[in-house]
Formats: structure tokens, C-alpha cells, sequence
């Protein structure tokens, strides 16, 4: 199990969508921490590597969170869709 920390940013951003959102990407934090490193997993959970520190994780069809890997734990950046998660690719040049 890894430490998963949630940023300030992703709090922000699961405020404005509601009680729903905030549970869904509650249960799906739960089951990254529970489920990360294990990559027979990771088709379920919708969890892929984006960068070399960066993964998401579907939370619905059109939401995910975006994660950065440090030594010991994810921390939880923020919640994106798809174009979002592009264009902060980007802006981090791939990491």
C-alpha cells in the first residue's frame, strides 16, 4: 500500500463538482493506495503512466486525477478531464 497525499488544488477542484464527485474520487483514491504497483491491476482502476513521475486515474468517462509520483507516496495533484491533462503534459514537457 502507498501513501497517497491529496493536494490542495484537487481539494479545490472536488468542491466545485459536488457530493457525487467527492465520493467517487474519495473510492478511487482509496483503491490507487490500495492497488498502486500492481499493474495487473491497473486496467481497473484506469490508472496509467503518464511521464516519468506523472500518472491519472479515471474518475468518470470525462474526469481524472492527476497524480505525482515523489519517493514514498502519490500525492494527489488535481481533477482534469482529458484536454486538461494534454495540456499540462505539455507544460511540463512529458514528466
Amino acid at each position: 500500500m502507498i501513501r497517497v497525499d491529496v493536494g490542495p488544488r484537487l481539494s479545490r477542484s472536488a468542491r466545485k463538482l459536488g457530493d457525487q464527485t467527492i465520493a467517487e474520487v474519495e473510492d478511487k483514491l482509496a483503491l490507487v493506495a490500495r492497488h498502486f504497483g500492481e499493474p495487473h491491476r491497473h486496467s481497473g482502476l484506469g490508472l496509467r503512466k503518464l511521464g516519468r513521475r506523472s500518472y491519472e486515474a479515471r474518475v468518470s468517462r470525462g474526469l481524472r486525477i492527476v497524480f505525482i509520483r515523489e519517493p514514498d507516496r502519490l500525492t494527489a495533484y488535481d481533477l482534469m478531464d482529458h484536454h486538461q491533462v494534454t495540456q499540462w503534459l505539455r507544460a511540463r514537457k512529458g514528466d
